[in-house]
């Protein structure tokens, strides 16, 4: 969907999802510390991660007079560097490169650089050579913000940014935020998560994304007041934290609420664990307007006795009301 201020229409689905080998860049913040003071998030961002190249999709082939014929050698998940010696990052790159004899191309695939040489297929629409492939050079989403500092430093999401259409890992590259309308709550149903409805919007470019991993990703706002004024909260250590009353606070009728949950499980391991927490959504209006946990909440913070203790980061599929978190002291 197209407007004036260029909205893009997304369903949330950053939810699901357990990697490894986690990418960043060099620039990657502490993490937050235990009776350090924060400014309590629960409002939803837009998100846009750069995959440094064109990423593939999905293999479609080439339509032709005699059927679909697949250009072989590509994969899903493959990220294209180079064709024929020369970047490329657009559509329109690939097509300007690519005649119809073989074409070179430098690619990541499962984390290492590859070449191959390809031979294009003529399309019999256009008439001309294509590689029967569906590409793009960003990730699109809706997450949460869990934590603002008073310099603009921010959490989000609580795990790792991957492609939900191909359920494919991302090597991070890079990646903004931007301001995000709430459009509605799909209900999870028979064992698929629901999910927010939102519109990106792209004219609003509140920041950058230079950390994407499992716990989450972390940036800076370009501007502190483009941040929404929030509540300030403490950090709590992992000592205070214990089963019982908590809140999540998170937006799912326009704007950012406290809603009640119960922690009904609290790790006392140490280090980093990506779901140290277990709770259950308790608060009626909740479950009233999404049934429970859906995708997008994903860096919804936990409170607790009115310190941060956590982000939501996974919902349970055989009980939407249930969901894991990572610890505060966790996140980026």
């Amino acid at each position: 969907m197209k407007k004036i201020r260029f909205c893009v229409l997304i369903i949330a689905a950053l939810l699901l999802c357990v990697f490894a080998a986690p990418m960043q860049t060099d620039a990657v913040f502490a993490a937050t510390r235990a009776g350090e003071t924060v400014r309590v998030g629960g409002f939803p961002i837009g998100l846009a991660l750069e995959v440094g190249g064109l990423f593939v999709e999905e293999v479609t082939g080439v339509e032709t007079d005699y059927g679909t014929v697949e250009v072989e050698g590509f994969r899903v998940g493959d990220i294209i560097k180079k064709i024929n010696g020369t970047e490329v990052k657009t559509t329109d790159d690939v097509h300007e490169l690519i005649g119809s004899g073989s074409a070179h191309v430098e690619m990541i695939r499962d984390g290492a650089v590859q070449e191959l040489d390809v031979t294009p297929v003529i399309e019999r629409y256009s008439g001309k050579p294509r590689l029967g492939i569906k590409i793009k050079d960003r990730i699109f989403g809706i997450g949460t913000v869990t934590f603002v500092k008073e310099n603009g430093e921010y959490a989000a999401l609580g795990h790792e940014i991957y492609d939900s259409e191909s359920d494919t890992h991302i090597p991070f590259a890079g990646g903004r935020i931007y301001g995000c309308k709430l459009l509605g709550v799909k209900k999870g149903a028979k064992g698929e998560a629901g999910a927010l409805l939102a519109s990106i919007v792209i004219s609003a470019d509140r920041g950058n994304i230079v950390c994407n991993n499992c716990f989450g990703i972390a940036g800076k706002y370009d501007d502190i007041a483009d941040a929404p004024e929030t509540d300030k909260v403490e950090v709590a250590s992992r000592g205070e934290i214990k089963p019982g009353a908590a809140c999540i606070r998170t937006t799912v009728d326009g704007k950012a609420e406290y809603y009640d949950i119960e922690i009904l499980k609290a790790t006392k391991k140490n280090g980093r664990h990506e779901k140290g927490l277990v709770f259950r959504v308790t608060d009626k209006r909740l479950l009233s307007v999404s049934g429970g946990i859906v995708r997008g909440m994903s860096g919804s913070p936990i409170l607790q006795d009115g310190k941060l203790v956590g982000a939501v980061t996974h919902v349970m599929l055989n009980d939407f009301t249930k969901g894991y978190g990572v610890y505060a002291d966790c996140l980026n």
